[in-house]
């Protein structure tokens, strides 16, 4: 039997080819089984195993500070206000200011708070799509998977609705620092968004400790554990990324997931019917095409040598977790490029795992899990426009460019 890789040669792997971009799919699998502990002279070590990524993500000897001389190449280019972020996130951080920081935070960002926004996303999806209720056709992303995760943000932090589109524009530019391979290119204009958004971040501060509410900005700044609370940059970078990252990779599992469904006309029923099905057929959306396809803050880095495989790393070593390909190991899944949403057992790495698993995974799903069958359940005749779909050329993010659908109507 002719495997779909036996003409793929890892060692040719191109991660900046607009083909691999637009199907990664069959190279990950020569990656996994020609070189699962790939050497690539822009990037690092990429590794692609499911097991060996797990190991890593686990493993306190890898850490997301970015260690020199990468932070100094990139602090002779970036501008105060990107070294700021990089500093003080989340994403970028290890113990001890990692520990501290996130436990603060899951005081302000924990489960109750998230739960609260379950009827401002309901009326949310309802308002829209009455809104598009007559329509022949619409663009999921346009309409619905954009408009939705980032209401939930600036609910949660009651920061004005008008104001999203400017969100979205910076969000837009700031993230374009994180593709590898890095282009440092694009920093200026990551500079300049990320000044005016810290500034915005800023202004928030300073209204809220005058006029505190039940948001979650006035939460973080009440927080306080033995005697520690959130520095001012910390502050700043939290609500940064919350407004950052927490629409982006909400909207691209938003939006795969209709795609996913509406290419498998059978589960597709069985979610807008049986909303018990639903949580586990979200799992196994973010298991078969997750939206971030490369571990968050850009990969790990050992702060000792490391073996993995026959391969030393060496500390200072940038070490890229493509999670795409963990979750579609064979090793780990029965045929694993069968999309089943009855699967069980559904371990996937898209939300990362250990210290650094995503603070955001409870409100992504949270709002999935309410956007994807309400759609559904509006528009049984919903179908796609294109048999083919158009993929933003990324490596770190899984995301459709487009999602032209018709409703049966109009």
């Amino acid at each position: 039997m002719t495997s779909a890789t036996d003409d793929l040669d890892a060692s040719q792997w191109d991660p900046t080819d607009l083909a691999f971009r637009h199907d990664p799919i069959p190279w990950y699998r020569a990656l996994r089984e020609q070189s699962p502990v790939y050497g690539h002279p822009d990037l690092g070590i990429v590794l692609s195993r499911y097991e060996d990524i797990d190991r890593v993500l686990r493993d306190t000897r890898f850490g997301l500070a970015t260690p020199s001389p990468w932070r100094e190449m990139f602090a002779a280019g970036a501008p105060a206000s990107m070294l700021l972020l990089g500093e003080n996130s989340l994403l970028f951080i290890d113990p001890p200011q990692h520990t501290r920081v996130r436990g603060l935070v899951a005081q302000a960002f924990n489960p109750r708070r998230i739960e609260q926004l379950r009827p401002r996303i309901e009326a949310a999806i309802n308002g829209i799509l009455d809104r598009l209720e007559a329509q022949a056709t619409f663009d999921v992303l346009t309409e619905i998977a954009w408009p939705i995760p980032i209401m939930g943000v600036t609910d949660l932090l009651d920061v004005p609705a008008t104001d999203q589109a400017l969100l979205h524009a910076w969000t837009d530019a700031i993230t374009a620092v994180d593709e590898l391979p890095i282009d440092l290119a694009v920093l200026p204009a990551a500079g300049v968004a990320a000044d005016e958004f810290l500034a915005y971040a800023g202004d928030l501060v300073d209204e809220r400790r005058k006029n505190p509410g039940d948001d979650l900005i006035s939460a973080l700044i009440a927080a306080e554990e033995d005697g520690e609370s959130l520095t001012h940059e910390e502050l700043l970078a939290m609500i940064v990324l919350i407004l950052l990252a927490g629409h982006d990779t909400t909207a691209s599992l938003i939006s795969t997931g209709l795609w996913l469904l509406l290419s498998h006309p059978e589960a597709a029923d069985e979610v807008r019917n049986n909303p018990e099905s639903v949580p586990n057929a979200i799992e196994e959306i973010l298991r078969y095409l997750g939206p971030l396809q490369v571990a968050s803050g850009g990969g790990r880095w050992p702060n000792e040598p490391v073996t993995i495989g026959d391969t030393l790393i060496e500390p200072g070593t940038p070490v890229r977790l493509l999670l795409g390909s963990a979750n579609r190991d064979p090793e780990q899944y029965d045929d694993p490029d069968r999309f089943d949403i009855h699967r069980t057992a559904i371990r996937h790495l898209a939300f990362g795992r250990g210290l650094h698993v995503c603070l955001g995974a409870a409100l992504g799903r949270l709002e999935a899990q309410i956007v994807i069958p309400a759609v559904l359940k509006r528009f049984p005749d919903l179908a796609l426009v294109d048999a083919e779909p158009t993929w933003r050329p990324s490596l770190v993010v899984r995301q459709l460019a487009t999602l032209p659908v018709t409703t049966g109507r109009g």
